[in-house]
């Protein structure tokens, strides 16, 4: 008998220890100063801990309920724009587009998905955002939906945008921040990219924070 108490003792203490280390190989790993310190030179501001986001449903552009958590299990960055936009709006989606096809080719196992998300749902119909989206890369994803949602996961991910005012036939601008998200395979919010942005400094710190050599 005290035999069987020994074993179920060592038993119970396998699983605690397994349990701990799981946790801790599982928990968000903090970013040093240094490290932060390198990669804010390069353009990104990578928070101390990766941020959780409330779930928040959007459209895809086939009308379905869709959010960035379809994305787990892969890097993603996150853009806002709309199609209205003059200049930074096209200017980004291009450099985006450039970055993942030369990504993709000489990294095809440690490629990331590219979500585009419109701040203008009311002119930005899905079917001209998927031919506008595709034109500049055919595996770029596109979410839209209502405004009021847009606007709270734009808050999480520190995006700040603002209708102007229509003129007489009813155009308008939207006056936005410029900045691009990187949630990790887990759906976490680690950092953000502020603009204007070098394609250079991108691909370094995807490099570093993705962990693939250069």
């Amino acid at each position: 008998m005290k035999k069987n108490y020994t074993t179920v003792f060592i038993l119970a203490l396998l699983v605690v220890l397994v349990g701990a280390v799981f946790l801790v190989s599982t928990r968000p790993k903090e970013a040093s100063s240094e490290q932060r310190e390198v990669l804010a030179d390069l353009g990104f501001y990578f928070f101390n801990t990766p941020r959780v986001l409330s779930p928040v449903v959007l459209k895809n552009l086939n009308g379905e309920d869709a959010s960035l958590q379809d994305k787990k299990g892969q890097w993603q960055l996150v853009n806002f724009g709309y199609m209205f936009c003059p200049d930074i709006c096209p200017v980004n989606l291009k450099l985006l587009a450039k970055l993942k096809k030369e990504w993709d080719v000489s990294y095809p196992n440690h490629s990331f998905a590219v979500t585009n998300i419109t701040f203008d749902p009311e002119r930005d119909t899905p079917d001209n955002l998927r031919q506008y989206i595709a034109y500049h890369h055919p595996d770029f994803h596109g979410l839209t939906g209502d405004l009021h949602n847009i606007r709270q996961l734009a808050k999480q991910l520190n995006v700040v945008f603002i209708h102007e005012k229509p003129d007489e036939y009813g155009n308008y601008f939207i006056t936005h921040s410029d900045s691009i998200a990187l949630i990790n395979p887990e759906g976490l919010f680690v950092g953000l990219f502020k603009g204007p942005y070098e394609q250079s400094n991108v691909e370094k710190v995807l490099h570093k924070i993705i962990g693939v050599p250069q």
